[in-house]
């Protein structure tokens, strides 16, 4: 569980108004004879102005360096990753399993896709757990995969869960373990290659 600092939340949204409307407040008036319905008016556009800079925000201004840790306490992990799985299913002998990856994410959601040569899974939910006194930092999510049909007679539809391990910010590596319904458990792997 991600633990957030909502006084810093609460000063970051009513400083950035306050500052906002100041702005608009100077470049406005004539100091020497302020218009109190003029300046009562730039309330709107201030309230205008401060939802659409935090809309930006909820969908791309988070990802920049300068809001990690004070205001987000998350990294991006949005981009495509390679990797592999190695799984127990049937017996355990199998050998590393090539995997592709396309984690989207915004401030507020993450959805993870995982591909590969038979089957794909989609995400269900997911969440972080970002413990610094602990030194973790996970992303744990659910997820139901679909076999190809030509593979089902080994590989059944199914649901799953899976563990992913990170360091830092500017993450490059993910590596971590998952279960299934079908009660088997295995190791995973992955690297960045691109950035979304």
């Amino acid at each position: 569980m991600v633990t957030h600092n909502l006084r810093t939340y609460g000063f970051a949204i009513l400083g950035l108004a306050f500052a906002t409307y100041i702005v608009i407040f100077l470049a406005t008036q004539d100091l020497s004879s302020i218009d109190l319905w003029k300046a009562l008016s730039h309330v709107s556009t201030t309230i205008s102005i401060n939802i659409v800079f935090w809309l930006v925000f909820i969908k791309w201004l988070w990802k920049l360096r300068i809001f990690y840790p004070w205001l987000v306490q998350v990294p991006d992990l949005s981009g495509n990753w390679e990797g592999t799985v190695i799984s127990n299913w049937e017996g355990g002998d199998s050998s590393p399993i090539p995997v592709n990856i396309s984690i989207h994410q915004t401030f507020l959601n993450i959805q993870v896709a995982v591909k590969t040569n038979e089957s794909r899974s989609f995400s269900l939910g997911a969440a972080f757990n970002i413990d610094k006194d602990r030194g973790q930092q996970q992303l744990f999510y659910t997820y139901f995969n679909t076999p190809k049909p030509g593979v089902r007679e080994k590989s059944q539809i199914h649901y799953g869960s899976a563990l992913l391990t990170f360091e830092g910010h500017r993450v490059q590596e993910l590596e971590g373990e998952y279960w299934t319904s079908r009660q088997t458990t295995g190791e995973l792997n992955f690297r960045r290659i691109k950035n979304a």
